[in-house]
């Protein structure tokens, strides 16, 4: 939700946005359960950073991290973070 926030003219000195996509150690989930649980999540989430890297006319430098199973859901959903500079799994 706190992406939702983010415009040029609520954040005016926003220069960053690191999103860390990773499944708890505790919780290990399968792609399967993990592209049930967030697949909207993750689409909604890529839509805003797309919105943002257009709102603030490719002046915010995104990073998208992910471990392989978030990596292999996204390809999974064909989401992808389009204006990224980076998208790799850690």
């Amino acid at each position: 939700m706190a992406l939702s926030t983010l415009w040029p003219t609520t954040s005016p000195h926003l220069s960053v946005i690191r999103l860390d996509f990773a499944r708890s150690l505790i919780l290990t989930r399968t792609v399967e359960t993990l592209i049930h649980e967030t697949s909207y999540d993750l689409r909604w989430v890529a839509n805003e950073v797309t919105r943002i890297e257009r709102e603030f006319k490719g002046a915010v430098n995104v990073t998208v991290r992910r471990d392989p199973v978030f990596g292999e859901a996204l390809n999974t959903l064909n989401v992808r973070f389009r204006f990224c500079g980076v998208d790799h799994a850690s």
